[in-house]
């Protein structure tokens, strides 16, 4: 399935730096398409996804975790990142 992991910009230093790796670690089909979202693609659900990503949180983090469907439209999107929205 496809995820959307967006976490609020306040999300800076340490903690946001803490974020990049756990995604990037767990996460290798993965696109980070705006400054703080990404879209994975996981066998995770999203309740399990989010439990991963907690370590790197605070209580005054915001984060929001998505099952994204098969309908989408979009403009300037590569080709790597179609094919990631697509299967």
């Amino acid at each position: 399935m496809k995820i959307l992991i967006a976490c609020d910009l306040r999300l800076l230093g340490s903690r946001f730096t803490r974020l990049k790796e756990i995604i990037d670690e767990h996460f290798p089909n993965r696109w980070h398409c705006f400054d703080s979202s990404y879209i994975v693609s996981t066998d995770l659900d999203v309740n399990q996804v989010r439990d991963l990503l907690l370590p790197a949180l605070s209580v005054n983090d915001c984060l929001l975790v998505s099952e994204l469907g098969n309908n989408w439209a979009g403009i300037g999107i590569s080709e790597k990142n179609r094919l990631l929205l697509e299967n």
